[in-house]
């Protein structure tokens, strides 16, 4: 089977973190003999600091891909995001093809859903990351990423902190950005920054840091998952965010604003909580009472139940292609 892959995030040699949630995926259903060819449209660093600058190299790129098209055959056309959606629409390609989106965001707060009205007519398949009142249409399919369980894995918490030079006195909070092009304002580092600061000062947690992971080798990031008691996930808006998933598979807890699926992910897992609210003071009630529970072994096993493994979503996803391959 030969498969077009279209993406706007894709890992590059100044920023190999990003998208890489998306290569990890598209690697894992070769198994099943999938030939992928990789279609990447790089607004993110393209005159990243000129206005509009991004959107300016994907119009180019919806005429390369035109051009593409008409000289290649592909069984499924797999576009990841709103934005690869609207190109291959604009291309012309979706008119000819069989094809299947991946939301990455929450598609009910993509400019109030029209986005997804419009492009649902174009797809045979739809995935969501996370439950929506899209949910009961037939072409739709709640799949969040998978996760690689044998690379992250719980490690020793003392000699993680003592490879990367923490200091094994402290606990640490976790805070997780995978782009480090461009300025995250939907990851609110600054609602971060005031949960710290009220768990020390009002809750008397004087022996938290955090550790900002942002453009960590992807090698070096179990270790510094491992190393922390606590992933604070503090944004506006998410899909399904990996930074969780993979946390919960080290069995490091997690705290998080009602975002993406996080409410799924953490159902069932102790010591983890999803707030009500966007409050900081709720925030750090929650963070308070999940650093003082020190029963969170089980994190892992919530995920290969709930079928989050990366084998597991491959299969989902191959069976995604297989189904519309043959039925249209």
């Amino acid at each position: 089977m030969k498969v077009l892959q279209i993406t706007t995030n894709y890992p590059t040699k100044s920023n190999p973190i990003f998208g890489i949630f998306v290569k990890e995926q598209i690697e894992s259903i070769e198994r099943f003999g999938v030939a992928n060819i990789i279609f990447f449209s790089n607004g993110s660093e393209s005159h990243v600091d000129k206005k509009h600058g991004g959107m300016r190299i994907h119009i180019r790129s919806i005429f390369k891909l035109m051009g593409h098209l008409l000289t290649n055959r592909y069984d499924v056309i797999h576009c990841h995001g709103a934005i690869a959606g609207l190109m291959l629409v604009a291309s012309g390609g979706a008119f000819f093809n069989k094809c299947v989106i991946s939301y990455q965001n929450d598609p009910e707060k993509f400019i109030d859903g029209r986005y997804f009205e419009m492009l649902y007519w174009f797809f045979n398949k739809i995935i969501v990351k996370k439950p929506n009142k899209y949910m009961t249409r037939e072409k739709v399919v709640y799949m969040p990423n998978g996760v690689n369980i044998n690379f992250f894995k719980p490690m020793d918490k003392i000699e993680c902190k003592e490879r990367i030079g923490l200091d094994v006195s402290k606990r640490y909070i976790l805070f997780v950005d995978s782009n480090t092009t461009k300025k995250r304002v939907q990851k609110r580092k600054d609602r971060f920054d005031e949960v710290m600061k009220i768990l020390r000062d009002e809750y008397d947690h004087k022996d938290i840091e955090e550790l900002v992971m942002v453009g960590v080798d992807r090698k070096d990031v179990p270790m510094y998952m491992n190393a922390c008691d606590l992933h604070l996930l503090t944004s506006e808006q998410e899909g399904s965010p990996n930074s969780v998933k993979e946390c919960l598979c080290c069995n490091v807890a997690v705290v998080a604003t009602d975002v993406g699926n996080v409410r799924d992910l953490l159902s069932d897992c102790q010591g983890c909580y999803v707030c009500d609210t966007m409050n900081v003071k709720d925030i750090a009630m929650l963070a308070d009472k999940s650093l003082s529970d020190n029963n969170v072994q089980g994190l892992r096993q919530s995920i290969i139940n709930k079928g989050l493994d990366m084998d597991s979503v491959a299969q989902k996803l191959y069976n995604i292609y297989c189904e519309i391959k043959k039925k249209w």
